[in-house]
């Protein structure tokens, strides 16, 4: 009897040993079976999904026709130190989970911000950057604070950050107290309709706010409270949106980031674009 006992307890440890020796298996198979680094690197390049329309991010320069921006910048140099080309793929923005879940682009990398539904359907980077979510208005406006824009009209880009943070519950009292929400397909599209009067005020990202501001310093301002800080619908993170089980490929631009946040080259960047380094990518 104790001889059995004995041959039963090592049958069963050499069972939970081949257990855990399988599941070990089983695991390495899954992290085999990503090739999204290995089906980039063999194409020599990375397809990055943008908006063509949304300065100072990324967009088409109207003028010479470049393609170019702060993500533009930041996404060259990282395929350029993993030692691939990079092709900016204009999307239309609404369709732009459709666009990456098809594999017409590899990430979605220009002024993509971090949310919960977001992050159940891609593999989101590290953020990289924050941003507010903020009411531009004409300068010669009386407007003050998010409640003199009772009965008034609002733009804001179909599908994007600033249509999330209106339709968030904390700003369901705002958003109810407005005439309409009006949906527009790019943002040098909304600022001429402010001019025009056809709308009354933007919901926009922060950064894209400011960009119009230096562009035309005298024509817009960012509405503030009666406090005098200015109006905030939400605070979020700039993050890259990859394919839900691309995690070789996402590690692999993450650590590029990292290294340009550590030498410096992600803050000249920055400089560049914003006079000011707004990296948040850790530098250790």
């Amino acid at each position: 009897m104790i001889k059995a006992k004995k041959l039963a307890v090592i049958l069963s440890a050499g069972l939970l040993l081949i257990s855990a020796s399988g599941c070990g298996l089983i695991d390495s198979a899954k992290n085999s079976n990503d090739q999204s680094w290995e089906q980039v690197k063999s194409a020599g390049q990375l397809v990055v999904g943008f908006d063509k329309a949304f300065p100072p991010m990324g967009y088409i320069d109207t003028e010479t026709g470049e393609t170019v921006g702060f993500d533009i910048d930041m996404a060259t140099e990282a395929c350029k130190r993993l030692g691939i080309s990079v092709k900016f793929q204009p999307i239309d923005w609404d369709n732009k989970q459709a666009e990456l879940d098809n594999g017409n682009v590899d990430c979605l990398w220009n002024g993509y911000s971090k949310t919960e539904e977001r992050a159940k359907k891609c593999n989101l980077s590290v953020p990289y950057m924050s941003n507010n979510q903020i009411i531009l208005v004409k300068t010669d406006s009386s407007y003050n604070g998010l409640d003199s824009l009772a009965g008034k009209v609002i733009g804001v880009q179909s599908d994007s950050s600033a249509e999330t943070a209106l339709n968030d519950p904390a700003n369901a009292d705002f958003k109810k107290s407005l005439q309409d929400v009006v949906k527009i397909d790019d943002y040098s599209k909304a600022v001429l309709e402010i001019q025009n009067g056809t709308i009354d005020a933007i919901a926009v990202d922060e950064v894209v706010a400011r960009y119009y501001l230096t562009k035309n310093p005298n024509a817009y301002r960012i509405l503030k409270d009666k406090d005098g800080k200015e109006a905030s619908l939400a605070v979020e993170d700039y993050v890259i949106g990859f394919r839900k089980n691309d995690e070789a490929l996402k590690q692999k631009i993450e650590g590029a980031l990292k290294e340009m946040a550590k030498d410096g080259t992600a803050t000249k960047i920055s400089q560049k674009w914003f006079g000011k380094d707004v990296i948040t990518i850790p530098k250790e």
